[in-house]
């Protein structure tokens, strides 16, 4: 058995917006040539906010995800940018864990074997180790002396920005502690990890030149993303193939099985990172430009950013703001349609229809809750049902994070997701309670159009008296498609267009004088979204 084991680990998504370089074709082949060439036993991805799109369905298979609140402080000290969180969390990880860490742009060249009989090892960064020795690649065993050295001297962290202490903690520290304690530590040449080297001359020889590249003596490339994301941007198998550099030629054989344009952003994403390409250049030049591309931002997000992300902050927005209202006590409160009388019959009729269904079934069920919110109907669901294997989804990533670190067991799960387009979880039963009245037509077209499961469970409010033409539509939001306070209007109704969907209605409650909550069970083979109408319905 080796000291080092074969355990990966990575940390991405920090920030809600993935620092404008959201989880890529590029990530996704870097974690295959580890997985590939390293062979390990477990690979641990760390996050705080999930990522979506298409390449993380294919990475999230090949993964462990582990959803954690990064710290905001070490010994005191704030942690206020998620980079230097990122740095404590490799650290907390590969300490109590042992293994290997990698950052998400490491493009494994061949198997770490050799490496795995020491305590600990890093990479020297810049020729002679003039930069220091990076924190991109980590070796170590559980508890190696040497990272719990590293750790404890973040008591004189003070790198809270982007100045002269940026990378103290990260890169010039483990130099210094390494040449004071040398019996703890391998340190390998930069040729072992960081090689090319990261100035443009050496970024043009990975992404623009076929010239060969020495490898001899490396295990690994860091491809310093953060200065190379226009290089990286908006890859698709397709532009992989059709050039001939080192990085494509590297790249190729991970996405070979893959067509032309998988992955290809849309014009919204196009326009988003163009935004922010542009806005960081300017940003860069000195203090009243990055005042200027501050209010540019705060400006311009909201028109560019694409619709997954309208929908998120929007939610976002409901939660910060209280738009749903509050109890004055609970950090997330989801409006009164989860509390009193009517959340109360809705657990009475539903735990008994489950019941159902595990008996007819011969096992407990795996119920898949699409729009959780604050988990209060989920959880008297469960205080009835404790055998169910209940994942709860949402598009708040704090929210999801909140239930996560208080209700998750073994049993009880939670992601973050946006049903409009990211990939579901798999289940037996869907519910989806009081969450498409927020939503526009289309979206919930796009929603209905994704399910899978054998038994859906929708629960829509409905005013008591009908007035005006079926399914008006929305913009996403807080607010419904009737008016509660005189119970006049519609509400969302699955069997009139543009769905047009076989419904059976099994149970129904007055919430107040002017609105009923109607849940039904759903024939998805059938109306619309099978013959093709949906495609031509007015939305």
């Amino acid at each position: 058995m080796t000291r080092i084991p074969k355990i990966l680990h990575y940390t991405f998504g920090l920030a809600s917006d993935f620092g404008g370089q959201p989880w890529s074709l590029i990530h996704h082949v870097c974690l295959k040539s580890a997985i590939e060439r390293i062979k390990p036993e477990q690979v641990f991805f760390y996050y705080e906010f999930e990522p979506s799109g298409p390449w993380w369905t294919l990475s999230r298979s090949l993964v462990t995800p582990v959803q954690i609140t990064a710290p905001r402080e070490i010994f005191g000290r704030p942690l206020a940018h998620v980079a230097h969180r990122s740095d404590v969390v490799r650290l907390q990880k590969v300490i109590e864990h042992g293994g290997i860490y990698l950052d998400a742009d490491v493009f494994v060249q061949r198997s770490f074997d050799d490496l795995l009989n020491e305590s600990t090892i890093l990479g020297s960064e810049g020729e002679g180790a003039e930069v220091g020795m990076a924190n991109a690649v980590i070796l170590a065993e559980p508890n190696a002396p040497f990272l719990n050295r590293w750790l404890e001297a973040y008591h004189s962290f003070r790198g809270n920005g982007r100045h002269q202490y940026w990378n103290e903690h990260s890169v010039r520290l483990p130099a210094v502690l390494a040449k004071a304690h040398p019996s703890e530590i391998t340190v390998l040449p930069h040729t072992a990890f960081f090689w090319p080297l990261c100035d443009a001359k050496h970024l043009s020889w990975i992404f623009n030149s076929n010239q060969p590249i020495p490898l001899a003596a490396t295990f690994a490339n860091h491809l310093w993303e953060g200065r190379s994301w226009k290089f990286l941007a908006n890859l698709t198998p397709g532009a992989v193939r059709a050039r001939d550099t080192n990085f494509h030629r590297w790249a190729k054989p991970f996405v070979a099985d893959l067509a032309d344009d998988y992955g290809a952003p849309s014009l919204e994403q196009r326009l988003t990172q163009l935004k922010w390409a542009a806005l960081d250049q300017l940003g860069n030049a000195n203090s009243q430009a990055r005042q200027i591309v501050s209010a540019v931002r705060r400006r311009t997000t909201p028109l560019l950013m694409n619709q997954h992300n309208r929908r998120r902050q929007t939610f976002q927005d409901i939660y910060r703001r209280k738009l749903w209202g509050s109890d004055g006590a609970s950090e997330f409160f989801s409006g009164v349609g989860s509390n009193g009388p009517a959340a109360e019959l809705y657990v009475d009729q539903m735990s008994q229809l489950l019941c159902d269904h595990a008996n007819q079934l011969g096992r407990p069920l795996r119920v898949v809750d699409i729009g959780c919110g604050d988990f209060r109907v989920g959880r008297a669901l469960l205080e009835r049902l404790p055998w169910l294997t209940y994942t709860g989804c949402d598009i708040v990533p704090e929210l999801i994070a909140y239930n996560s670190a208080h209700y998750a067991n073994d049993n009880v799960t939670f992601q973050r997701l946006d049903a409009v387009c990211d990939p579901l979880p798999e289940g037996d039963v869907c519910l989806i309670r009081q969450v498409f009245q927020h939503l526009s037509n289309a979206d919930i077209l796009a929603v209905l159009k994704r399910l899978q499961y054998p038994i859906l469970y929708v629960s829509e409010g409905h005013p008591t008296e009908l007035v005006g033409p079926a399914n008006p539509d929305k913009a996403v939001g807080a607010d419904v498609r009737f008016d509660w306070r005189t119970g006049r209007g519609r509400g969302v109704e699955l069997s009139q267009a543009p769905y047009c969907l076989k419904t059976q209605e099994v149970f129904k409650t007055l919430v107040q004088d002017n609105e009923v909550v109607v849940t039904e069970r759903i024939d998805l083979a059938s109306g619309a979204l099978v013959n093709g109408l949906a495609n031509k319905a007015s939305v």
